[in-house]
């Protein structure tokens, strides 16, 4: 079971399909919310979001990640 801010994190990286882990920190941190490494970790864990490698480590969301957004899962 997810909690609500791991489902915030699941929003914001399905509304940006590529986001870095720098860009979600600043958005989190703009709404207090903590332990943003704590929270990608269970989320790469529970297979909803993947790490990619490019310019830099970004971070995409899989389609298991989006069915959980659209409440399908």
């Amino acid at each position: 079971m997810l909690t609500e801010q791991e489902k915030r994190v699941l929003d914001i990286v399905s509304k940006q399909l590529l986001i870095t882990k720098g860009e979600i920190m600043s958005l989190l941190n703009k709404e207090k919310v903590n332990g943003t490494d704590i929270m990608l970790q269970r989320l790469r864990d529970g297979g909803y979001i993947d790490k990619v490698e490019s310019l830099g480590t970004c971070f995409v969301i899989t389609q298991r990640g989006l069915r959980t957004v659209r409440g399908q899962d």
